[in-house]
């Protein structure tokens, strides 16, 4: 049975999404999806099933720490603790993009 795009009527394709935030601040990598011609884009019931149990398993497995900031000079500071940087192979050498997502948070890539 074809699915049929509800914004434009036309017939929607499969399609497979480098990325989707299916929740704030959860991003998952190679995500089915259901796209029209015009870039419309939903999902079946499996595939949204399939992105909750996906986003339930990273938040299980997700660390999470409490710190308080710390000034140095003129900066405000975040410790990072050892095992999150043992985990993420990160030491005092390495360099980190900080990206503001928000008035509340802020995404911390390692480059």
């Amino acid at each position: 049975m074809a699915i049929v795009c509800g914004k434009c009527k036309q017939e929607m394709k499969e399609v497979e999404l480098k990325e989707y935030e299916f929740e704030d601040g959860i991003v998952l990598e190679s995500v089915k999806a259901m796209r029209c011609p015009k870039g419309h884009v939903t999902f079946t019931e499996e595939q949204a099933l399939l992105m909750e149990t996906r986003t339930e398993d990273i938040r299980k497995h997700a660390f999470r720490f409490i710190r308080s900031i710390s000034k140095s000079a003129r900066s405000l500071v975040i410790r990072i603790p050892a095992d999150l940087a043992k985990s993420l192979e990160i030491s005092e050498s390495s360099k980190v993009e900080m990206i503001p997502i928000g008035k509340k948070r802020f995404i911390v890539e390692i480059k």
